[in-house]
Order: structure tokens, then sequence, then C-alpha cells
């Protein structure tokens, strides 16, 4: 073989050595980065995210544009109306008979007939139907930014809730997993005491479905953590894979502490639930006046030009321009409003009383509603220092029980028993402040102010 095929088949083995190294370096690196990418959050990034990613949020906002545009098509009816009309025709011959239809008589005539028309009218006077139909619309549009607000708030509260869950299991977690560590060095310390026959198997057996227990648990948990997460991956728009990792400082910010009459106050004046059902009486009235105005005539004022040719009135027919324009006022009223409108008015009537009811029982539901969240948040802080007193009780019981067992004071059902209960604590201290988050949340919610 040739130096020179020998230097050929070196070369080319280097290239593709270094083409397979190229990809081992980075096709895992990527295809790891998409599998699973680590985003520490806290709840206000969350909240910025969803309010531009949410579709349901988008939705809304999109729906409160389009009530806009209605209030600009409304104030059209104020502008004045143009008609231009432009016509071209072919005319046949013109006959003439007497009226039994004899002695008919054939007159030539212009084939090529014109007709050029233009008219304006302006509305003067439709007993303030316009003027409500515009001030109608524009309520609407509030309505419309109020629902998206509240669409808004409810998505906030909805993610805040699967955040919260997610930090949640991530904390039994922890806590399953030092337990599990827990039992696998009471097992190992079990095994030293049967080698030296001081011990039953039957003790290992118990501490062993304890242990199967606890891991049956965690797996549960982390199922659990995926599902979460995946919800909010989904609503935040968010690369698929990503593993939302909660700010582990939400326990330690400081919350806003108001009184309940503050509370009920703040509901008072953000609630978009109750601000909607307040503007859906004054949208109500405004549809009265409007089937109201049907009593009244309606008066306009026009103008109007028309030029055409020929002149068919006259007989021979003149093929003749003719021109005609006119300004005047016209007035106008539907007679049969006379006995449709009053059903229309007792129709608006009773939707405003509807509309009166349902804002008081929205009120009545507000303040029930701000005044649980209120109870729950505040009792709350109770149960969390009677889960933190618990959890040192428990806590100091398995020392000792541990101690006593190892020293063959108590029996294996004891430390069973003194572990379960430690357990217990942990799990209902973590629940419990998480209690607090979501209450204060909840507070924030029902008074519009998430």
């Amino acid at each position: 073989m040739s130096k020179t095929e020998l230097l050929r088949r070196y070369l080319i083995l280097g290239v593709s050595l270094f083409i397979i190294a190229v990809m081992l370096f980075f096709v895992p690196a990527t295809v790891w980065g998409q599998a699973s990418m680590k985003r520490t959050m806290n709840l206000d990034e969350i909240f910025m995210l969803a309010d531009s990613c949410s579709r349901r949020i988008r939705a809304s906002e999109a729906a409160a544009k389009t009530a806009d545009e209605s209030v600009r098509v409304s104030k059209n009816a104020m502008l004045p109306d143009v008609k231009f009309d432009a016509m071209a025709t072919y005319n046949s011959n013109a006959w003439v008979s007497d009226r039994n239809f004899k002695n008919g008589q054939t007159f030539s005539s212009p084939h090529f007939g014109n007709s050029f028309s233009l008219e304006v009218s302006q509305v003067l006077f439709a007993g303030g139907a316009i003027a409500n139909k515009i001030k109608a619309s524009q309520i609407e549009y509030t309505i419309a930014e109020l629902e998206a607000r509240g669409e808004r708030q409810q998505v906030r509260f909805l993610l805040t809730g699967y955040f919260l869950d997610l930090y949640k299991s991530l904390n039994l977690l922890t806590v399953y997993e030092k337990n599990i560590e827990q039992t696998r060095e009471v097992i190992a310390v079990m095994k030293a005491k049967v080698d030296a026959g001081i011990a039953l198997e039957n003790d290992i057996t118990r501490y062993e479905v304890q242990l199967q227990n606890l891991l049956y648990k965690k797996t549960e948990l982390q199922g659990q953590a995926t599902i979460y997460n995946s919800h909010l991956v989904l609503a935040l728009g968010l690369p698929e894979g990503t593993e939302i990792v909660p700010d582990s400082c939400m326990l330690d910010w400081e919350r806003k502490r108001h009184t309940e009459s503050e509370l009920q106050s703040m509901a008072k004046l953000n609630s978009p639930t109750l601000e909607r059902s307040q503007l859906m009486i004054g949208l109500g009235q405004k549809r009265q006046k409007i089937a109201r105005a049907g009593y009244m005539p309606k008066l306009s004022l026009m103008a109007a030009d028309n030029l055409s040719g020929p002149i068919k009135y006259e007989i021979p027919t003149l093929n003749n321009n003719i021109n005609i324009w006119y300004v005047g006022m016209r007035l106008g009223y539907d007679i049969g409003s006379l006995y449709k409108t009053p059903k229309e008015t007792a129709r608006e009537k009773q939707a405003i009383c509807q509309a009166e009811e349902q804002y008081g029982a929205t009120q009545e539901q507000v303040t029930m509603d701000v005044k649980e969240a209120y109870t729950d948040y505040e009792n709350a802080f109770v149960l969390l220092r009677t889960q933190e007193k618990s959890l040192q009780l428990a806590t100091e019981n398995r020392n000792v029980i541990f101690k006593q067992y190892l020293n063959g004071l108590v029996l294996i059902i004891d430390l069973l028993d003194a572990d379960d209960l430690n357990l217990s604590a942990e799990i209902q201290e973590i629940n419990t402040q998480i209690n607090i988050i979501y209450n204060y949340y909840k507070l924030l919610y029902v008074t519009g102010t998430l």
C-alpha cells in the first residue's frame, strides 16, 4: 500500500472520529436539556407568565377588544348616511295604446339610459335610542374588561393551587426520604441484634413492611409532583420537560395582615364579580330607555340629487338628461310601536329587577367568601403553632423511645408507634405551612386583588 493511500485512510478515519466525538458531546447534552430543565420560580413569576401565555386569559382579553370595537360600531349611528347609486340601461322603443290595448303605436326611443343619484340623511332626533345604544355598548365593554380581569384572577388562583400542591409534594418527599433513611438505620440495628440473639426476626419483618409503605408513599408523591408540574408547564407555555422548582424562600416572606372589615371593604371596591353585577343593572336601564324610544318619532335632515336620462315620461321620449335636487326634513313614526313597545319595556323592566336581585345575591356571596377565607387564614396560624409543638414533642418522644429500644426497655411496637407519630406530625406541619400561603392567596382572590 502506498504512503499516499495510507495517509488518505488515516485522514478519513480521523475526520470520522472527530464527527463522532462532536455528536457524542453535543447530542446527549441537547437531549438531556430537553428531557429535564430545572427552573426555580416563585408565584410572582408564575403570574407574569400566566398573564402573557395563558390561552384562557388571552381569549378573555380578545373578547374585551371585540366589545371595544362594538362601541366604535355603535357610534356610527351618529354619522350621516350617504347613498350613491349609478345605473346604465338599454331601453326599448315606446309602445302606446288605448286603455283597452287597441290602436297601439310604436315610437322610436333612445336605447341608452343612465341614472345617477346621491342622497344624504342625518338623524336629528330618535328619542334617545342612539345615545343610549352607545352607552349600553360602553357598559358591555366595561363588563367584558371585568370578565377578563376575573378570568385572570381565576387562572392565577388555579395556578397558585397547582404551585402550592407541587411545593407540598416536594417537601413531603423530603420528609419521606428522611424517614426511609431512618427506617433503614433501624433495620440495620435490628439485624445486628438478631445476629447477637437479643431480637427476633419478626421485628425486622415489621420494619421492612414499614419501609415498603414509605417507599410506596414516596412513589405516589413523585407521581403527584409530576402531574402538578405538567399542569404548570402546559398552562405557562414552558418547554416540554421543564421541571419547576418552587422557590425555597416561599415560607419566609411576610404577608400583610388585615382585619375582616378591611377585607370586606377591599372586596366591595375590587371584586370583578360584584362590579359586574352592578353594571348589569345599569345595562338593563339603558336597554329599557332604548325600548321606550320606540314611542318617539324619528326626525331626519335630508338632501339628495338625481340625474337621469332620457326623459321617458314624454312621448316621444326626449333624449335629454334631467337633474333634480332637493333638501328637506323627514319625519317618521312606527305605528306598530304602540302595541309592540309596551311588551319590550316590560321585558327590560323585569331584566332590571333580575339584575338587582342578582347583585344582592352576589353581595351576600362575596361577603360570605371573604368571611370564610379570613377565618381559615387566621385559624391557619393557630394550627401552625399547635403543629409545631406537636412535631417537637413527637420528635423528642421518638428519640427517647429509640434509645430505650436500643437498651431493651421497650418493644418494637412502641418504636413503630413513635415513628408513625413523628411522621404524622411532620406531614401535618408541612400541610399547615402550605395552608397559610394558600389561604392568604385565597383572601386576595375573593377580594379581587390577586
